[in-house]
């Protein structure tokens, strides 16, 4: 993935020097509830990010990119552009997490619009997907702001979760 801006985020690809940053947002409870159990084990997130990396090698212009405020240079969180599951072949999924600072800010609907646009333009994808936990409104919101609409149920990442698609 070639790094790329928004009005206000420099996203780049996740590198190894980000994992401290990552394991903040995935140790987190309040900024996991939504996606999956947070976890302080370092080496369960280690993991995990070691599947990012390799994925994103063995697949140009896709996986897991931070989301840098040009502002100030702070990490705001990650987003997603990657096969589901990390399964080429399967749709394209967009997803992100920042950290709670960064709530209601407008990042993650920004950051969304910004890997569509990087995906039309670069690999030729105009169909995406994402999935949400269907009580979580703030994200649920990100993707009607972006143009998704809700499909319904589906499991995937071991989880039930709202399937949305645009």
């Amino acid at each position: 993935m070639t790094p790329f801006n928004t009005a206000r985020l420099y996203i780049r690809p996740y590198q190894e020097s980000d994992f401290p940053f990552v394991y903040l947002l995935q140790s987190d409870e309040e900024i996991m509830r939504y996606i999956r159990l947070a976890t302080k084990d370092a080496e369960v997130i280690r993991e995990r990010t070691k599947t990012w990396l390799k994925y994103a090698a063995e697949n140009p212009g896709y996986g897991v990119c931070i989301l840098e405020n040009m502002e100030d240079k702070s990490l705001v969180g990650y987003g997603v552009l990657r096969h589901v599951e990390f399964q080429p072949g399967r749709d394209i999924e967009i997803g992100y997490t920042t950290t709670k600072a960064c709530w209601g800010k407008g990042f993650a609907t920004e950051a969304t619009l910004r890997l569509m646009q990087y995906a039309n333009e670069t690999l030729g994808i105009h169909e995406f997907v994402a999935y949400t936990d269907e009580a979580n409104i703030a994200s649920n919101r990100v993707l009607e702001k972006c143009g998704f609409r809700r499909i319904g149920m589906e499991r995937v990442y071991e989880a039930d979760c709202l399937r949305w698609e645009k």
